[in-house]
Parts: structure tokens; C-alpha cells; sequence
């Protein structure tokens, strides 16, 4: 591709990098063989900036154990004339649907995607090629129809930028909704985030505090720490899933072997953060995270359901938070999910959405008008669902919750989509 922009200088200052001038772009390259995966690994690393989720070796491991049915990779990647790549879309092409969609989404729940922009330039101008480059590609190659990237950080300035570049050249942008992701900043220290609780909200925190140290808390630190920490999460994990009559993520064997894969991976790099309490010569709760520059993302956890009386959940919230605030990680990030717990220790919802964009053109239109109608479908469903719930529970409110709950359910039922 033809560019005004001159080739990427540094500017320095006694030593201090101050800007970049806009790199020269060549074309889009869309590299589809996993072995050659291995040939950018490296500077995939680099643009995803120490995230974890963003890495190659989170989503790759994804690839190797979840990759779906008809399904091939499609990692987008821009490079300057010296080759260095500056932008790196990591996707996956959905042949049946004709829809390109983010590594590592699905069941494994992935959050902050992205399109990978090499920081030292502005985000809006790379974006912005990248997004003509793909829709000029799709010209050529006729493969795709549409985008769909789940949860995607409302804040995120990359995929704004590329979001509203695509929108421009005519594609249909449609956001759908997704839970918030949940933060707690420990910027102000361990001291500030107890005061920053309830009354009784800081009273049980410190309990559990002290609670912890009757308990024997065992980090996985080495190798060895982490063959015998990974089959007490999977254990544990599932009892808690049976006794609430789920069959929980590890009952697929492939996810298993994905976040056995990724978690060694990231382990190497200093980035696994997990644990387990054990109580009386038995495990109660065990924890895996993954460390993103400053801030702790609380993954997974597991815990024994004939243990709740000792709080195991709410144990690992102290460790974590207290471990963290020790070790100088600013932020907490309980991830996806409006569990109720998250609100309780003032964590802070950061909103997220699923990410529609269709390829210019009637296919693209009609794609677009009928998400648009599915989404209007379930606001009303919704409306009436809530609206129909208030008024059973104000006329009959001597009937017990599920029972309510039962007679909406066959009331609404002909509604449902």
C-alpha cells in the first residue's frame, strides 16, 4: 500500500524515547498455518504489552485444545518495510458462518481482545489502515461476512478506533451486551482499600484476615508447586459445580488441557499467579490468576462445598488482595461476571460489549437489521418478563420466590426466543 508517511524514526532526548514518526506500511498478510505462528510469537509477545490474554501463549494454547469445527486462523498482521509488524489482529476465520471472531473466546471467556497496535505510534492512525487494508482484503478474498468479538472493553482506544474506521467505510456497527468486568484499584495502598469498605463489610474483611493465618496457604512457585496446585483446582472446581448441579468446564477434557497448556506457558514467563488454602490437612479453596504488568487477573477458582462454613470464596478474595497489595500490583480485576461479591468489595464495574461489524453491502445490511430486530426482541421479552414478575409478586405476594417464578415462566414461555 502507497503511504504518505515517512518510515518510523525514534525521537530521543538524553536517552528518553519521545515519539515516533508513522511507520510505512506495506500490506495486510494473513497468516493461516500454525506452524508459522511460531516465526511472530515473539513480536506478538511484544505488542501484547505483558497482558496475558493477549499473548500468543494464552490464545495459541486455545487454538491447539478448543479450536472449533471448520474453523481456520486468520491473524491479521501489518508490517513496515523493515518487516516489523505493527499491527497483529489475533482471529480465527468461522467458515460456516463466514465470520471472523477472537482467539480464546467461547467457553474460556477471554477478555480484553484486541487488535495489537505497536504503542509507539497513535493508535487511530494505525487503526485506521488496518481497518482499509482488511475490508480491501476481503475484496479480493471474498472469505467473510462479519466480525464478532466478544467482550470487548468499552475503553479500549484501539478497537474504538478501528470500530468507528470500519463504520466509515460503510460497515454496519452493531454493539451487543456483555457483562462488565469488575476492578479494584489498590493505587492507595492495603490500608486505604479496608477503609474504603463498610462498617461490617471491614469488620468481616479483617476477620478473614486473621482467619488466613490459622490456614496454610501454598503459592505455586516452581514447576513441581504447580503438577500438584493444577489437580486440586480441578477437583475442587467440580465438586463445586456438581453440588450446585452444573457440570462445570473442566467436565470437557479439551478445556482442561488448554489451561494446563497456557497456564505452564505463562508460568515460565512469571506471569501465573496461583494458590491454594488448605485447612486441617485438606484443600478448601484453590485459585489461578495471571499477571498483566501491574494488575492481578483473577481467573478461576475452586472450592469444597462441604467446607463453606470457613468462607473459602471469601478467603481467597483476602489472600488475593492482600498478597497483592504486598507485591506492588496496583489493580485487582475480577474479570467478566456481575457476581454480587464484586460489588461488595467495591470493585468497579468496567463496562463491556460484544463487537458486531458487518462487510459493506446488502449481505452486510440484512446481517446487521436482523441482529438489531434480535436485540429489540429481547429488550421487550425482558420488559415483560420484569414487569409481569412485579405485579405477581405485589397481587400474590404470599406465594413463595419459585413460585412466582414458576407460574411467569409458563405464562412467558410462548415469549421466550
Amino acid at each position: 500500500m502507497d503511504a504518505d508517511t515517512k518510515p518510523a524514526e525514534e525521537l530521543v532526548n538524553d536517552g528518553q524515547l519521545l515519539a515516533a514518526a508513522e511507520p510505512r506500511i506495506v500490506n495486510l498478510e494473513v497468516i493461516r498455518d500454525q506452524a508459522a505462528v511460531q516465526s511472530i510469537w515473539e513480536q506478538w509477545r511484544e505488542l501484547a504489552d505483558g497482558v496475558a490474554f493477549r499473548q500468543p501463549e494464552w490464545l495459541m494454547s486455545w487454538w491447539e485444545h478448543l479450536r472449533p469445527d471448520r474453523s481456520d486462523l486468520f491473524i491479521g498482521v501489518l508490517r513496515d518495510e523493515q518487516m516489523m509488524i505493527r499491527v497483529l489482529a489475533p482471529w480465527y476465520l468461522d467458515r460456516t458462518a463466514r465470520t471472523l471472531r477472537c482467539l480464546g473466546d467461547g467457553i474460556v471467556a477471554t477478555d480484553y481482545c484486541t487488535v495489537l497496535l505497536d504503542t509507539r505510534f497513535s493508535d487511530d492512525s494505525l487503526a485506521k489502515v488496518f481497518a482499509a487494508e482488511l475490508l480491501r482484503h476481503v475484496e479480493q478474498s471474498d472469505e467473510w461476512d462479519s466480525l464478532h468479538l466478544e467482550a470487548i472493553d468499552n475503553h479500549d482506544p484501539a478497537m474504538e478506533a478501528f470500530a468507528l474506521e470500519m463504520r466509515a467505510l460503510r460497515s454496519q456497527l452493531h454493539r451487543g451486551n456483555c457483562s462488565n468486568t469488575w476492578r479494584i484499584d489498590l493505587h492507595d495502598g492495603w490500608e486505604q482499600f479496608i477503609q474504603g469498605l463498610s462498617h461490617n463489610a471491614r469488620k468481616a474483611f479483617r476477620r478473614r484476615v486473621r482467619a488466613l493465618d490459622k490456614m496454610d496457604i501454598r503459592w505455586v512457585e516452581r514447576e513441581r508447586d504447580f503438577e500438584a496446585f493444577f489437580p486440586t483446582l480441578v477437583e475442587l472446581h467440580q465438586k463445586r459445580r456438581r453440588a450446585l448441579h452444573d457440570a462445570g468446564c473442566f467436565s470437557d477434557p479439551r478445556f482442561e488441557a488448554f489451561l494446563q497448556t497456557a497456564a505452564r506457558r505463562l508460568q515460565n514467563l512469571g506471569q501465573l499467579q496461583a494458590f491454594s488454602i488448605w485447612f486441617e490437612g485438606r484443600p478448601i479453596v484453590a485459585d489461578i490468576g495471571f499477571r498483566a504488568r501491574d494488575r492481578w487477573l483473577c481467573y478461576q477458582s475452586g472450592m469444597d462445598p462441604e467446607a463453606m462454613d470457613l468462607e473459602p470464596g471469601n478467603l481467597a478474595n483476602a489472600c488475593i488482595l492482600m498478597n497483592a497489595a504486598e507485591i506492588g500490583f496496583r489493580t485487582v480485576d475480577f474479570l467478566r461476571g456481575d457476581e454480587p461479591y464484586k460489588s461488595q468489595l467495591r470493585a468497579d464495574p468496567h463496562p463491556a460489549c460484544d463487537l458486531h461489524l458487518m462487510r459493506p453491502g446488502l449481505l452486510g445490511r440484512l446481517r446487521y437489521l436482523t441482529l438489531e430486530a434480535k436485540a429489540r426482541a429481547i429488550m421487550v421479552r425482558d420488559s415483560v418478563v420484569r414487569r409481569t414478575k412485579s405485579y405477581i409478586l405485589r397481587s400474590l405476594s404470599v406465594l413463595p420466590i419459585a413460585d412466582v417464578n414458576l407460574e411467569v415462566s409458563q405464562v412467558l414461555s410462548p415469549l421466550m426466543l
